[in-house]
């Protein structure tokens, strides 16, 4: 059992946050090989991440070149899982998980301004493919797993026991 530095146990919540987050990341990961763009006229082929500027999450306008989207979805997937085993899993699942989610929106964003600005007779339903919609829910079962890691061990069993309690003493004559 892994142990935390302020109390010595790790919890149940714990335990199972550190595993939903370490999915999201795997989830975040695998989101960069998936289909992230339809094949269109303004934006070309179908494309992975891997094709994509990663500058365009901020500028729809960019040319390509430098680093890719694909490599940063798939470091923030490997940071999420390296986070996981670390002293601030806690709070980094939570941080990274939000980038995740939101470079994806900021993807959809972006490609959605791309064919208003260029008056493309075309929905972004059919410009954006799976990818980043796969990228949001890895990002948020990222940030559900940090923030399970931060109930306190025992939490759930005061509750109960605080429930147990009150039906007693309210039972009682």
């Amino acid at each position: 059992m892994a142990e935390t530095a302020e109390t010595g146990t790790t919890g149940k919540s714990a335990q199972v946050g550190r595993g939903i987050a370490i999915a999201g990341g795997v989830i975040v990961a695998a989101s960069s090989w998936l289909n992230w763009g339809a094949e269109t006229r303004l934006l070309g082929p179908a494309r992975s991440a891997y094709k994509i500027a990663a500058k365009f999450v901020i500028d729809s306008d960019a040319k390509p070149g430098g680093v890719n989207l694909g490599v940063v979805m798939l470091l923030l997937g490997i940071a999420t899982i390296a986070v996981a085993f670390s002293r601030v899993r806690r709070l980094g699942c939570v941080v990274i998980g939000l980038a995740a989610g939101v470079t994806a929106f900021l993807y959809v964003y972006q490609v959605h301004r791309a064919i208003a600005d260029h008056h493309v007779p075309l929905s972004l339903s059919d410009a954006v493919a799976i990818g980043p919609y796969v990228a949001v829910i890895g990002g948020a079962a990222a940030v559900i797993g940090g923030v399970l890691q931060l109930i306190p061990p025992g939490f759930w069993s005061s509750l109960s026991s605080d429930e147990e309690d009150a039906a007693s003493t309210a039972g009682s004559p």
